[in-house]
């Protein structure tokens, strides 16, 4: 089980404090209902800056620029790998790839399909993907085609409006930032060839939102409702916090949205997040807005919301093909970021 933050995907550079305690959060709920479970022999990997997880059987240190050595050679070690992983610069993509690789060898993946990684790693892909489906999102724009003054040209209705830059393969709020208006947001992603890698969305006032689920052969399980605390600093976004179920009210039009996104995606397997805005001055309208093909941080409150083990659940999910979701409690569970 690889959660890459701590497990050494950073040993080359510094560490941020942010992403370590969520990294570890992740990690540690993950490890201990495994553990719970008596099933395996459980193998990870740590940063050698970093305290190795006691939970686990056996803890890889890995030192500055080992780990894809480190991660590669665990590969051909077991029988199963738990892959957490960030969309940044096409890093789980990349050791999804490994993943695949290794699975073809018999180490079973617990991970989606190439295109579901794909498409929830880019954005405009993602955008594109739920357009075709009609699901509802928003507009999305190219940073290279914001240069072009006739495309820029037939945005100026809206370019007074609050603007928001995104990197192309960020996770969660990393890299985002908040604009005044269009004009600002242009000068912004064009120094440093920054529109290479960006792209630009109206600011879309709402509850940030999000909902975890189980996918498999273009099915979906929906598993939380949950409301995220984001504040914006200095006009960059920071997830301070969630309250796992904060947005049960929403179950029925999240379910409905979790089984459009499942059949668009049919070769999701396991746990999905869907991070969506609900626009509460506008007839509750449900924008999806980014698709995580791996665990997400509402999954470490997830076992006390549902009442069970959702290690468990997960397993049983990729594991069967004839899964069957059982009753799971909806109770609300915050976390502290």
């Amino acid at each position: 089980m690889c959660e890459f933050i701590t497990g050494g995907g950073l040993s080359a550079e510094a560490l941020p404090d942010s992403l370590v305690q969520e990294g570890a959060l992740m990690r540690d709920a993950l490890l201990c209902d495994l553990a719970q479970l008596g099933r395996f022999e459980i193998i990870t990997m740590h940063d050698v800056r970093l305290k190795p997880s006691a939970l686990a059987a056996r803890s890889v240190a890995v030192s500055p620029g080992q780990f894809r050595q480190v991660f590669t050679d665990a590969l051909g070690q077991v029988e199963l790998v738990w892959l957490v992983a960030p969309e940044s610069d096409g890093t789980l993509l990349e050791l999804s790839e490994l993943c695949y690789d290794a699975h073809g060898k018999g180490a079973l993946f617990m991970g989606c399909g190439y295109d579901a990684t794909l498409t929830g790693t880019s954005k405009t892909l993602c955008f594109e993907a739920l357009q075709a489906a009609n699901i509802y999102t928003l507009p999305t724009h190219a940073g290279e085609d914001l240069m072009q003054p006739e495309y820029f040209s037939r945005l100026t209705e809206l370019a007074d409006r609050r603007w928001v830059a995104k990197p192309e393969d960020g996770a969660g709020c990393e890299g985002i930032g908040l604009f005044a208006s269009l004009t600002d947001l242009k000068a912004w992603i064009k120094q440093e060839n920054r529109y290479l890698h960006y792209l630009a969305q109206p600011y879309q006032q709402g509850i940030a939102a999000s909902f975890s689920m189980l996918c498999r052969n273009g099915k979906a399980w929906l598993l939380s409702c949950n409301q995220q605390h984001v504040v914006c600093d200095g006009g960059q976004f920071r997830l301070s916090g969630i309250t796992v179920n904060g947005m049960s009210s929403y179950w029925q039009r999240f379910e409905t949205i979790a089984r459009k996104v499942a059949r668009m995606l049919p070769d999701a397997l396991g746990y999905v997040g869907v991070d969506v805005i609900v626009d509460s001055e506008s007839d509750h309208k449900v924008y999806v807005v980014e698709i995580n093909p791996r665990l997400t941080t509402s999954y470490v409150g997830l076992g006390d919301a549902l009442e069970c083990n959702p290690a468990k659940l997960i397993l049983d999910c990729v594991l069967n093909d004839r899964f069957v979701m059982p009753a799971i409690a909806r109770k609300q569970v915050e976390i502290q970021l």
